[in-house]
């Protein structure tokens, strides 16, 4: 269970919220702390865990030991070809990127960059599918196109100390290799992990000015003893930049004037994310987004805590959406991932591609917003439903290879 979303999303409150909380709450002059928003947040991982179980046990009872191995149905060859397409589309997207100056977007991507940016997770899906295959058939082809797919993420995790992209590589590599193998990493391997993990959470840019300054490696500064003395878990000095101080002045904002949006964030980070401005025009775009206090606050056409580069988390969009009612959101949330699990608990490939990609996604709705995993799923699932589709083998095959395997499973004690 160690890779189940409930689990990954309790580590990163450990390693995430509870310092910013026990930062925030010791701060006298905080006026926006409360009672009602740590209730809130307990509830909302509570309805995690909730939404997860109900998923995963509708699976359960549905498919049982008589499940057929997915991977059965798949042509090995074509796997490849779609893992190496997915890598490509990734790469090329990032070669475009580097020309597009974002020195004046502030916080947010504007324009042709959103498209190339959405276009580069694709190597991720690549690295994913590619590790996915050679846990199960150690071919080299996979473990070259994994390590071709891993580059762009090594490069943002290693050099640039990218958080998403650090988390992302465990995820897509690790994750997908004992997933894959039905087995749990050694328990020494996740502590470290979660110790590691938190730090440099909480401790980027120190990590990141001793990198730059003396032009080492992230490895390096890891294994030195100052990087941890340099950390306190319980006081991170980070005063407005906390995201989570940003969700409670979100969370005490929508209380004071109950002016709900009632998704209204979500439509407009879909919009964002797939409205192309440079084709219809920027003042057509911004005239589909609703008026939200994330979008007052970045216009100045409202006062409020705003650090740009810092995130509201996914308590902020989820409260003032519904109120209290936007744990329901996060129940969602763990159910659709709770299904998902069951499947590649059963050996489903596909389900352990997409668990896998989405928790990825996942986490940003506890560290971003849950409008960044909602704004990813169009595409994420339409990539994904290509390169699945492409690699099935043709009906009378994959019937073959179902009743196949259907044989095997019934032959086992």
């Amino acid at each position: 269970m160690i890779f189940a979303y409930p689990t990954v999303a309790a580590m990163m409150g450990l390693a995430w919220i509870i310092p910013q909380g026990i930062e925030l709450e010791a701060n006298q002059g905080n006026l926006y702390s409360g009672e009602g928003f740590w209730l809130f947040v307990t509830a909302c991982f509570i309805f995690i865990w909730l939404g997860f179980y109900a998923g995963e046990t509708e699976i359960r009872r549905r498919s049982a030991k008589s499940a057929v191995v997915a991977r059965e149905g798949f042509s090995e060859r074509r796997l490849l070809y779609a893992a190496a397409g997915l890598t490509m589309i990734g790469l090329i997207a990032q070669y475009q990127m580097r020309g597009i100056d974002t020195s004046s977007m502030g916080g947010q991507w504007t324009g042709v960059i959103t498209m190339w940016a959405l276009l580069d997770k694709a190597s991720g899906f690549g690295l994913c599918l590619a590790v996915l295959i050679f846990a199960r058939t150690r071919s080299f082809a996979a473990l070259l196109i994994a390590a071709v797919a891993a580059v762009p993420l090594i490069n943002a995790a290693f050099f640039s100390v990218r958080r998403e992209n650090l988390f992302d590589l465990a995820i897509l590599t690790v994750g997908a290799w004992y997933l894959a193998k039905d087995k749990v990493p050694p328990r020494i391997l996740v502590l470290s992990g979660l110790l590691v993990g938190t730090v440099i959470l909480n401790n980027v840019e120190y990590i990141r000015s001793q990198i730059l300054s003396d032009e080492r490696s992230l490895v390096t500064v890891l294994t030195e003893k100052q990087t941890y003395e340099s950390f306190s878990y319980t006081n991170l000095e980070q005063g407005n930049a906390s995201e989570v101080r940003q969700a409670q002045f979100d969370f005490w904002y929508a209380n004071q004037t109950s002016q709900w949006e009632y998704g209204a964030e979500y439509w407009n980070k879909l919009v964002h994310q797939y409205v192309p401005a440079f084709l219809l025009g920027r003042e057509f775009k911004e005239g589909l987004k609703i008026s939200t206090l994330s979008e007052r606050l970045r216009s100045g056409e409202e006062v409020g805590l705003l650090s740009v580069g810092s995130t509201r988390t996914g308590f902020s969009d989820s409260y003032r959406a519904f109120g209290i009612f936007g744990v329901m959101v996060f129940c969602l949330i763990g159910y659709g991932f709770g299904i998902l699990y069951a499947k590649s608990a059963l050996g489903s490939l596909s389900g352990q591609y997409l668990y896998l990609i989405l928790l990825a996604e996942g986490l940003k709705a506890i560290t971003h917003s849950t409008g960044e995993l909602l704004a990813s799923l169009p595409f994420t699932l339409a990539i994904s439903w290509l390169a699945v589709h492409y690699a099935k083998l043709p009906d009378k095959k994959r019937r073959l290879a179902v009743t196949r395997a259907s044989a095997r499973l019934r032959e086992q004690p």
